[in-house]
């Protein structure tokens, strides 16, 4: 049993979005973006029960502790530690769901966060993850780390392994990120369910090469070479037609200096690589129009890769 610190009474956390795959990694690159993200208060009950008090949001969530990612989470953590307490969870959400973002890996993150700071003995971020990822398949029906990961540990992740969980921290470029986030509807099961089980040898060899050459670029900080290798012939394609005019867009922004365009996760939101802040704001400006011209409306975003892990704001 993990004893509770019973002089806390109430803790917030915050748990960045992220870009999964990065275009090349798929399920195992990821990182964490700044200023959007997810907020999660823990306030302890006497009773026992896992209550969700309150959510903040646009879209519509669930309130049953069963179908909430971040009240499953915090249940299955009391169970398995034996701890005899319960919460009431509110949830303010600054990411839109089913958008390419990990709003659902932030959710969960930020309250397993949120739970460890009341713990006398806190679980590691690897304890933590493991509990992320039966959230993570609660949503997606796969336990897939790529959004998690960069959430929990901050900057651009390599996933070398999921169980047990080994995790690589790349060098991060001297870049900007545009997210661009189309009002379009694609969840992370639908979109996974689409992806074909088997593939040529030939684009195996060409992934694992741009894949490679990926990873050369950050540890030399070659940013042509990172132009050349962030190209998915494997994923990309296959959810190309989740977006009106996905590869007029990503033209446009590579036409416009974009280091690199793809898909977000699991999209619909796009990402694009920028050598600097101008360039950033052009191309977020040229992809948001291309969407408008495919009568989609967008938000958009300028971030650093940020090296900063979901964290605790408030606790009293």
């Amino acid at each position: 049993m993990h004893s509770i610190n019973s002089s806390i009474h109430s803790v917030t956390a915050f748990a960045p979005a992220t870009c999964a795959n990065v275009a090349v990694g798929f399920d195992i690159l990821g990182f964490a973006l700044e200023d959007v993200g997810d907020y999660v208060t823990l306030e302890p009950r006497h009773d026992n029960k896992i209550i969700i008090e309150s959510i903040v949001s646009k879209d519509s969530l669930p309130f049953s502790t069963d179908n909430n990612v971040a009240s499953f989470v915090i249940k299955k953590l009391c169970q398995d530690l034996k701890c005899d307490i319960g919460f009431s969870i509110k949830i303010k959400k600054g990411i839109p769901i089913s958008s390419g973002m990990g709003g659902s890996s932030a959710s969960a993150v930020a309250a397993l966060v949120a739970f460890n700071a009341f713990l006398q003995t806190p679980l590691s971020l690897h304890e933590l993850v493991q509990y992320a990822l039966l959230g993570e398949e609660l949503v997606s029906g796969h336990q897939h780390a790529d959004n998690i990961v960069p959430c929990m540990f901050g900057g651009l992740t390599l996933i070398h392994s999921l169980h047990p969980i080994e995790v690589i921290q790349l060098p991060i470029p001297d870049l900007y990120c545009v997210l661009v986030h189309p009002h379009l509807h694609v969840s992370t099961m639908q979109a996974r369910k689409i992806l074909k089980h088997e593939l040529s040898l030939k684009d195996y060899v060409k992934q694992s090469a741009n894949l490679a050459a990926c990873i050369a670029a950050l540890y030399s900080n070659n940013i042509p070479l990172l132009k050349k290798a962030l190209t998915d012939v494997i994923i990309e394609p296959q959810r190309a037609h989740f977006v009106p005019g996905f590869y007029k867009i990503k033209q446009a922004a590579l036409k416009s200096g974009a280091v690199g365009v793809s898909f977000s996760g699991s999209g619909p939101s796009l990402f694009a690589l920028a050598e600097n802040k101008h360039d950033a704001d052009e191309i977020g400006k040229i992809m948001s129009e291309q969407l408008q011209n495919e009568e989609v409306t967008s938000d958009c975003w300028i971030s650093r890769i940020s090296n900063k892990a979901a964290h605790i704001t408030q606790s009293s």
